[in-house]
């Protein structure tokens, strides 16, 4: 695909930035938007890809809940692995 040769100025006058989408509708789907989105009442956007197709949007969308999925049971293996280390030296600390 080919890359932008262009980058579009916005309406609060700031070069643009080509982002990329990661919602469940439109994910990895790059699109032009601005840096001051909400701050500065800048509202440009403008797609840069077609949109994907629908076997395409389910894998990744799949993908992404899997690495979410995979995240917080990291996270969890991660606490009781914190909490065992201070179970195990508070009572190393009980028994001086």
């Amino acid at each position: 695909m080919e890359e932008a040769n262009v980058i579009p100025a916005y309406y609060c006058g700031f070069p643009g930035a080509l982002r990329t989408s990661w919602f469940n509708d439109n994910s990895d789907i790059r699109f032009f938007g601005c840096k001051n989105y909400g701050v500065r009442r800048c509202c440009f956007f403008s797609w840069f890809d077609s949109p994907m197709s629908l076997p395409s949007r389910v894998v990744i969308v799949g993908l992404l809940r899997k690495i979410k999925t995979l995240d917080r049971e990291r996270r969890k293996e991660w606490i009781i692995w914190i909490v065992s280390l201070v179970c195990c030296m508070f009572c190393v600390w009980i028994k001086k």
